[in-house]
């Protein structure tokens, strides 16, 4: 929800209006506990109040639909920092569905901010994408090829019987809608918001700012 870009405070309070369940990112944790300049930035625009919010989400919410025991969470049900990227090997992503008493059907999660669907040994994983951040974040980029199928915001839906424990049809699907990119980084370097470049980089090019790691299988 935060961290990057100049909007982090009307995103929470748009969320917090209109979302039942929200959970907490990895970003999230980090501006709550503002470790760098970065962070302590962003820290000081959201406030007491919002940071406090941000400190109280949870990290994963189970719910069933149409027969299906699907989790929701970040990067892990208990680790929001443990990346499993789209390439990574079938032993990295079974960590995933890791749970000591019921491990779900379906796993939906966000950290890479890429969509992807796969299906291994009876699960299914859903990378839900990113609305305001997508990336191609598990291999490298050349700035000079139009990235604009990634670059759209992303976001996943997902329709059944919800709360019912009767297996009956349910549907994913991916959405991607384009945006005015060029106005979210006016608004940013007005703004002042910190590492604005690297920003940039992620919104024109999908190019992530941190580590890229590419698995060869």
């Amino acid at each position: 929800m935060v961290l990057k870009g100049a909007s982090h405070c009307e995103v929470v309070d748009l969320i917090k209006q209109k979302c039942e369940v929200v959970l907490k990112g990895n970003c999230d944790d980090y501006a709550v506990n503002g470790f760098n300049e970065h962070t302590k930035w962003h820290n000081n625009k959201l406030g007491v109040e919002r940071v406090a919010y941000l400190n109280n989400l949870p990290l994963y919410k189970d719910i069933y639909i149409s027969g299906s025991f699907i989790r929701m969470f970040h990067a892990t049900k208990n680790n929001l920092n443990l990346r499993i990227f789209d390439n990574s090997s079938l032993d990295e992503k079974l960590k995933l569905f890791y749970d000591e008493e019921n491990s779900p059907d379906i796993i939906f999660y966000a950290d890479i901010h890429k969509q992807y669907l796969q299906k291994i040994k009876n699960k299914t994983i859903v990378n839900i994408g990113s609305v305001g951040n997508p990336l191609e974040i598990s291999n490298e980029i050349d700035e000079g090829i139009d990235m604009k199928e990634i670059t759209q915001a992303h976001y996943c839906v997902v329709e059944g019987e919800l709360n019912s424990k009767k297996t009956g049809a349910l549907s994913i699907q991916f959405v991607r809608v384009p945006y005015n990119i060029k106005r979210e980084l006016e608004l940013a370097k007005k703004n002042k918001s910190p590492d604005y470049e690297s920003y940039e980089r992620e919104l024109m090019f999908a190019k992530y700012r941190g580590k890229t790691v590419s698995v060869k299988l």
